[in-house]
């Protein structure tokens, strides 16, 4: 027998259990490499690059502001910034310190902002679930939702002041109705791509219709639900000044306007600052939401993957 076959019909000794263990561990922990690649960039690198388009941004608002070669007049950022703590804070405790312009301006948009959001998930939601469940709704609706969602919205301004007067409802509803669709669209797809398999297997083990919703539907259609609600989201600012701009008495839209008939550029910018931080406000406020809501579907995926 030679060496090779003597070396291959050894018995095989088992480990002892520290030492299983210990192999078990090894093989347990990720390369180096891989551990570097998850971990990724460390977060004060994230801050600073997060921080060099918007660094950006203000030198060249400087410079197109001190230029004279342009024939442009641009508020200085300075000035523009000085507008916005004069008008939209204060340093009065009892008004938690915001100004008057805050109170007047920015409260009665962002309400009919988030109103007509919440419209907008509703009806999709609902709408979207309904049509994404019966494929025969979904083939009579089809042509009303792009015929619905390919009007353009600021267009219908005007219809929705004779339909509804001239006070919040109108802007709210045409704030709905621009916005929803994106909300619907998703819903309809992400309810279609759950798969029979899994509606079979609800009606084999006789899975009650209000469990197969709440438990198979709605979790399996989340994820393209809230990407829908991050469209709207961002569409629900632009519609909100949109709706402003006429027949209004008040709200972001309605200073923009006031501002830029009187010359007030330092006004009109002053509004612009309060626009940029109220979309990064939102979009942080989304995330943080979206990712308590869909904490299971990131673990699945990162284990999948």
């Amino acid at each position: 027998m030679t060496t090779q076959q003597h070396s291959t019909d050894q018995p095989h000794v088992p480990l002892s259990a520290p030492e299983s263990e210990a192999v078990e561990e090894r093989d347990a922990q990720p390369a180096p490499s891989t551990r570097r690649e998850r971990a990724g960039l460390s977060w004060p690198v994230k801050v600073a690059l997060r921080l060099v388009v918007p660094a950006a941004i203000l030198l060249v608002w400087w410079l197109v502001s001190t230029s004279q070669r342009m024939g442009l007049y641009v508020v200085d950022p300075l000035t523009a910034f000085d507008r916005f703590v004069t008008d939209f804070l204060s340093a009065d405790p009892s008004r938690f310190f915001l100004g008057d312009a805050t109170y007047d301006h920015l409260f009665p948009s962002v309400g009919r902002a988030l109103a007509g959001l919440a419209i907008a998930i509703v009806v999709g939601v609902v709408v979207g679930i309904v049509l994404g469940i019966s494929p025969v709704l979904t083939g009579l609706f089809q042509p009303m939702v792009h015929l619905g969602r390919s009007l353009p919205s600021p267009a219908l301004l005007g219809v929705f002041f004779f339909m509804f007067g001239t006070g919040d409802l109108p802007k709210i509803f045409l704030i709905a109705f621009s916005i929803v669709w994106p909300i619907l669209l998703n819903t309809i797809d992400g309810v279609s791509s759950i798969g029979q398999v899994r509606a079979q297997a609800a009606q084999v083990f006789r899975i009650p219709g209000r469990d197969v919703l709440f438990h198979i539907v709605l979790p399996g259609a989340a994820p393209k639900i809230f990407a829908g609600i991050r469209t709207s989201l961002s569409l629900s600012l632009i519609l909100m000044i949109i709706s402003e701009l006429q027949k209004s008495e008040n709200g972001l839209g309605y200073q923009l306007i006031q501002s830029q008939r009187n010359f007030d550029y330092a006004g009109f910018w002053s509004v612009l600052i309060v626009l940029v931080i109220l979309g990064v406000a939102f979009n942080l406020i989304f995330k943080f939401v979206e990712r308590r809501a869909l904490a299971w579907h990131r673990g699945a995926t990162q284990q999948n993957d």
